[in-house]
């Protein structure tokens, strides 16, 4: 709001000559003046202007203007001004009678719109539209230029949208301009619109709440300290209509009822810039009795309407009392007012246009009133609240504030012609387009907030803020707040039609088992708690065991549909919510699930009542306190790491009627949203709570309901186990200390202690029962930067690569040289392609998180060829075994069964870890499996299986050929190969293992040695495997001479050297192992075989020499 924005000016002279005047149709007439000087005035808005002539001179105003004819003027920040061509038109008019002849004195005032004079008529409506729900609101901003309209339907708990109309037409034709978000719901529908922003009456509050809609920030926020709300005193038609915004032509107005006036109606006019009450007015007229009210030149006018159910009031649609606030004066009046449709939910006026904006039972209309002249007197006073958007009429400034034609002008003022302004500098920076959350995103200029449609399969509007100091979209993402599934409304339309509660429940937990978006789950929680008033009342007509059994069955469904709203997939729609909505909706739902569960020990005769989901965990217990009672522990659980346990003491301390009601309850996933903003807890330094985390579970115990906290004379003590390890430190025991009336809340640590605590868990102690965590100082990990930073990507890129290429070419290697064929070549060729597919899948889908299919997909296929790498590592050794204990050769492979047992395994647990639990691969971190459910196990335990299987099998092997080492002296080369084979065996599984298990704990930890330790020994092991078996292999490097002499090396041989390739071939068919085999058949071929391999194969010295 801009200060000093408008101005009053004038010109004016006082004429040597006395001058004849005359009252004449068109004003004052005056004589023609042979000379006068003529002068100028100028004042700003809230200062007075006074004209004076001496001596018997009298005053003659030539011209006068009301409004912003300059930028410069009255104005601290020109450049903010938006229109410098508007004027009130009945200026000359308000100063040619605001005086005598010798003087006028007259103050620039705030009064906006000169008074129409006294209500008369309401005429037939003159614009008529469907709307699709049965109540709400629409109006005009009266100091806005243009037919923009504003529309909030109404609908009970979720009303937090405002729909913007270019004009008429398009909201005939439902094509929305604008879609505001508002920052909190609303009860009623007598919100208003004024210069600019949108006032409204907060759900479940007192408070007025103003929302700029220029800068979608609340600007404001007041308290009506004494007035009723949320349906303690509404309008006839009910709809939490207690608090009631109006505007006329003295600025806004607010209408309302108070305990102090016995429930009647009170009239305050606030200042709609400050939220100042200027002045407050009583009236006698009882609020319940009105269907609604308005507000008319400072008169408060009350209408009384027929509903479709009072049919003895017929011919009772009418005005029928007024009272002036000017005058402190109260009369009945009778106006009849038109209701055709009879169900009037709000009625609003625009001293704009002077008309009626009504809602009238799915139909919205529009009604000219009918004034009587007003009075000289009441038009005086003139003026505008400062505004930078263009306000009220809007005419060119010239001669309609002119005197009256006819007259001589005697002077002229010089006009000073502005330069035109500078261009603009350079272009705004922009955020790049983009796709996020399923939405296209176009470029914004920097501070700008786009909306858009939601993701497709849910309604309403979503919208992206370019941040205006980094030019970056929103950290946080995209608001989805508002996009919702199209069942909500199902549910909500059945709830309308009161069907049975604990029925409907059931259908919303099916409905949140699949997608939800971030407004799902906020109508999710608001429709639990429009469902628990609906079966609190069906209760009353059910019999006892009735009630137990419809309480029961909607726990559970309030079990399964909180489970639902915390499990991983859901928790990425809760990060699309804002900060605020995430901890309003938390804090309900907190709510909801306690006075559901004493809505069942209210109704519980079994004594204890039990469910457990995944993600939440609920107990009731109703325990007769003359009994002999022990100390209960939540939860019974044996596996549960988060306790906590109240005394036999206790629970007697609150006995009524020898009856004492327990609820204990655990959330998993919650903590996050529930703001550690403005928490008071202890902190370390200078830490304060900007380093503050939940980092536990939350959990819950209460006895008897009888308010938000439970105070106890001896504390209640309980663990909780911390949830992140590293970086975090300083545990707070803390509890989440909430408003029932507004739902808001802080983490607070008063009256709470800590008894004890290590790593992994927290023991508190506190004296009131409530919603318990652990918050803890959290760091965020250091990562690498500049010169380590670029080391570190160099070598992991570098390390990667260099992998990829020596396990690609080991690939080809045994692939194209069929020289090289065998059972060991094939375990060896296998191994390679998992490893290759299984670091490729790393590289290019480990942070793909945001894909919603592909990431579980690549973290499915990750866990199946990583397993698949340490079978066919278990399978070398294997075959290591039978070439100890085999003395003559197979005649037939063992391939088939290799390639079963080292697919079939990994696929098997796969299976079986899908079936199981689908939802946890993919993670929000990492496309892997999820670690905070153990699911991690399905790859570590089989992983870990396998490897140790190895080892026996390489440690008996190891012993047997230690133990016949004599028997196998004649056949030494043999010996020597299995011994380098079974060193390079040991060697490539430590190698692997290790590669893998830094890569794991890189994944979850992101720590620099981590990242150092993983890439180093990939690298590591990619080139030892392609030295080891290809590069050094003389076999291999005979092979590759023989291919590049015979320019072919997958293919058959050429015609040159047929001879040979029959006699390799022929070779090959018998040897398997190509390094020491022995034929069953033919002492002779078996001697020459052994001499073919009492050669080394690798001409190298002071290593050991294994053959692939």
């Amino acid at each position: 709001v801009l200060t000093m924005a408008l101005s009053l000016w004038l010109l004016w002279m006082c004429p040597v000559l006395l001058s004849n005047i005359a009252p004449s149709e068109q004003g004052l007439s005056r004589a023609a003046m042979p000379f006068g000087l003529m002068r100028r005035e100028l004042a700003c808005e809230g200062y007075p202007i006074e004209l004076r002539c001496p001596g018997s001179d009298v005053i003659m105003i030539e011209t006068a203007n009301y409004g912003r004819t300059d930028d410069k003027i009255c104005d601290a920040d020109p450049f903010q001004m938006e229109n410098v061509q508007c004027y009130q038109p009945d200026a000359f008019k308000i100063m040619s009678h605001s005086g005598n002849e010798r003087s006028v004195y007259s103050g620039v005032m705030h009064n906006i719109f000169v008074c129409p004079g006294t209500l008369m008529r309401v005429l037939e409506p003159s614009s008529v539209r469907e709307a699709e729900h049965q109540s709400g609101a629409w109006c005009k901003d009266p100091l806005q230029a243009g037919d923009r309209l504003y529309v909030m339907p109404w609908t009970p708990y979720r009303t937090d949208m405002l729909y913007e109309y270019a004009s008429w037409d398009d909201y005939i034709q439902n094509r929305v301009t604008t879609t505001y978000k508002l920052p909190s719901r609303v009860d009623g529908t007598g919100f208003v619109v004024y210069d600019g922003a949108v006032f409204y009456n907060k759900e479940r509050t007192r408070n007025i709440v103003k929302y700029d809609l220029r800068t979608r920030i609340k600007s404001g926020e007041a308290i009506i300290a004494t007035a009723n709300y949320h349906d303690t005193s509404p309008y006839r038609w009910g709809g939490k209509s207690d608090i009631d915004l109006a505007v006329d032509e003295h600025g806004l107005w607010v209408i309302y009822a108070t305990e102090a006036n016995s429930g009647r109606l009170v009239v305050s006019q606030v200042n709609p810039y400050t939220l100042r009450f200027e002045g407050t007015w009583q009236t006698s007229f009882e609020k319940r009795m009105a269907s609604d009210a308005f507000v008319a030149c400072g008169i408060l006018y009350v209408v009384r309407s027929v509903y479709q159910d009072d049919d003895s009031e017929v011919g009772g649609d009418l005005i029928l009392y007024a009272y002036d606030t000017r005058r402190n004066h109260e009369e009945p009046v009778r106006i009849p007012f038109p209701n055709p449709y009879q169900h009037i939910s709000s009625i609003s006026y625009n001293p704009r246009d002077n008309q009626l904006y009504v809602w009238n039972n799915y139909i919205v209309l529009r009604y000219p009133l009918e004034f009587s002249p007003p009075a000289l007197s009441t038009t005086v006073s003139m003026g505008f609240r400062p505004t930078s958007v263009p306000s009220v009429t809007f005419h060119p400034v010239g001669a309609i504030n002119r005197a009256p034609a006819g007259r001589p002008i005697t002077a002229t003022v010089p006009v000073t012609i502005r330069p035109p302004r500078r261009p603009q500098g350079p272009r705004t920076p922009m955020c790049e387009g983009r796709v996020t959350r399923g939405v296209q995103w176009p470029p914004t200029h920097r501070g700008e907030t786009v909306e858009r449609p939601c993701p497709k399969g849910s309604l309403g509007i979503a919208s992206y803020q370019c941040m205006a100091d980094d030019v970056v979209w929103n950290p946080r993402g995209p608001d989805l707040s508002n996009c919702t599934s199209p069942w909500v409304n199902q549910v909500a339309q059945k709830i309308k039609s009161e069907e049975n509660a604990a029925h409907i429940a059931a259908v919303l937990v099916n409905h949140t088992r699949g997608r939800v978006y971030a407004g799902d789950v906020t109508s999710s929680v608001r429709l639990m708690e429009q469902l628990l008033d609906i079966l609190d009342s069906q209760l009353q007509a059910l019999r006892p065991g009735n009630k137990e059994s419809a309480t029961r069955n909607y726990n559970k469904a309030v079990v399964q549909t909180v489970d639902n709203l915390l499990r991983l997939e859901a928790l990425e729609s809760w990060q699309d919510m804002n900060s605020t909505e995430q901890s309003h909706t938390a804090t309900m739902l907190l709510d909801v699930m306690e006075k559901a569960a004493f809505l069942l020990a209210n109704n519980l005769y079994g004594g204890h009542f039990s469910d457990r989901a995944p993600n939440v965990d609920l107990e009731v217990y109703v325990l007769n306190t003359e009994m002999e009672l022990k100390d209960l522990s939540f939860p019974n659980s044996y596996d549960s790491d988060s306790t906590i346990q109240v005394s036999s003491s206790t629970i007697k301390q609150y006995s009524r009627n020898g009856q004492v009601k327990v609820v204990f309850t655990l959330y998993k996933n919650l903590g996050s949203f529930l703001s550690t903003q403005n928490a008071t807890v202890k902190t370390h330094g200078e830490l304060g709570g900007h380093g503050l985390a939940v980092n536990s579970h939350i959990i819950s115990a209460s006895m008897n309901k009888e308010s938000s906290r439970v105070f106890l004379t001896k504390p209640v003590e309980f663990t909780l186990r911390h949830l992140q390890l590293e970086n975090h430190f300083n545990p707070n025991c803390s509890f989440w200390n909430y408003s029932e009336r507004s739902m808001t809340g802080q983490w607070s640590s008063q009256g709470c202690r800590r008894l004890h605590s290590n790593n992994t868990h927290t023991t508190c102690a506190c004296s009131h029962l409530t919603n318990f965590a652990v918050l803890m100082n959290h760091q965020q990990p250091t990562y690498p930067s500049g010169v380590q930073g670029l080391i570190l990507f160099v070598i992991t890129w570098v390390g990667m690569v260099i992998s990829l290429v020596c396990l690609a070419l080991c690939i080809s290697t045994f692939c194209c040289l069929r020289g090289l064929q065998s059972d060991r070549t094939t375990i060896h060729k296998n191994l390679c392609l998992t490893l290759f597919i299984s670091q490729l899948l790393f590289l290019i889908g480990m942070d793909k998180t945001h894909y919603t299919v592909v990431c579980p997909v690549l973290a499915g296929l990750l866990h199946f060829f990583l397993l698949s790498v340490f079978c066919w590592l278990c399978m070398e050794t294997v075959q290591l075994y039978v070439l100890m204990v085999e003395v003559f050769e197979s005649e037939t492979s063992r391939r088939k069964y290799y390639y079963l047992s080292a697919y079939g395994f990994p696929s098997l647990v796969v299976a079986i870890s899908t079936a199981i639990d689908y939802r946890s691969y993919g993670g929000p971190k990492a496309c892997w499996l999820r670690v905070d459910n153990y699911f991690i196990w399905t790859f570590i335990g089989p992983a870990s299986f396998i490897i140790l299987l190895n080892l026996a099998v390489l440690v008996i092997t190891i012993h047997r050929m230690l133990r016949h080492s004599t028997v196998l002296k004649p056949d030494s080369s043999r010996f020597d190969n299995i011994k380098c084979w079974t060193l390079s065996s040991i060697t490539l599984l430590l190698l692997v293992s290790l590669t893998w298990i830094f890569g794991l704990l890189f994944m979850n930890d992101s720590s620099v040695v981590m990242a150092y330790l993983f890439t180093s020994f990939n690298a590591l092991h990619g080139m030892f495997i392609f030295l080891l078996h290809c590069a050094l292999q003389k076999k291999v490097q005979k092979e590759y001479s023989k291919c590049l002499r015979q320019s072919s090396c997958c293919g058959h041989a050429s015609s040159t050297g047929s001879h040979g390739s029959l006699k390799s071939s022929a070779h090959r068919g018998n040897n398997r192992y190509y390094g020491g085999s022995q034929s069953r058949h033919a002492p002779a071929q078996r001697q020459v075989t052994h001499m073919s391999v009492s050669v080394p194969d690798i001409s190298l010295t002071g290593i050991f020499t294994p053959v692939v």
